[in-house]
């Protein structure tokens, strides 16, 4: 397999917020990826557990050119600069990871009561519209959710706001560089995998 390079960035403000940090280095890599028309760079939460992103944010792909720019813009150095942010060199990704992902599962947002209000009165509203009677199915109670975490994200283009609800898989075979352009994988288009990188301190010795 092609060799994977990554840097790390590890957020040293006391009483960071992890989630608000990392959605505002995810913008920096999606105006990057937007900029180069580039699908080959992952996000990568080394410190994830079921109740925190973590403290360290990495980014992974082959293609060191590419990462060598993302790691350089100037969000970056200017908090690394203000004793914020602690970058790691770009370092090829150690021998023997195993392949886990990252995935954005926008059918999380259905499980909350504001989206399922929103989604009946659409619903409502076209039957509504082909003068039909609106009946909606009952429906069950909701499967049990596998732990995620969301991340607060704000389009520049539209100024609104919107939740990057984001899961960690495991067990995976498939290593693929296909990210969407938040350098995530989806649940049925982009299925990039990503190494299981070590926790902690190990990424910027």
């Amino acid at each position: 397999m092609e060799q994977r390079y990554f840097f790390a960035i590890r957020y040293v403000a006391k009483r960071a917020d992890f989630a608000l940090l990392a959605g505002r280095c995810i913008s920096v890599l999606h105006g990057f990826l937007s900029r180069h028309q580039l699908t080959g760079i992952g996000v990568n939460f080394p410190d994830w557990t079921e109740s925190s992103l973590g403290q360290t944010i990495a980014f992974v792909g082959k293609d060191v050119g590419f990462l060598g720019q993302l790691r350089k813009q100037s969000y970056f150095e200017m908090m690394e600069r203000d004793q914020l942010f602690e970058r790691s060199k770009l370092k090829p990704v150690p021998q023997g990871c195993r392949e886990i992902q990252f995935k954005r599962n926008q059918n999380i947002a259905k499980c909350f009561p504001g989206e399922k209000r929103r989604r009946l009165e659409r619903a409502k509203r076209r039957a509504e519209a082909r003068g039909e009677v609106f009946a909606p199915a009952e429906t069950g109670q909701a499967s049990q959710l596998e732990a995620f975490h969301s991340i607060l994200m704000h389009s520049k283009s539209s100024s609104q706001q919107y939740l990057l609800h984001i899961q960690r898989k495991v067990g995976l075979e498939l290593v693929s560089e296909d990210f969407g352009q938040y350098g995530l994988a989806t649940n049925l288009i982009h299925q990039g995998t990503q190494p299981e990188l070590p926790r902690g301190r190990t990424l910027f010795d």
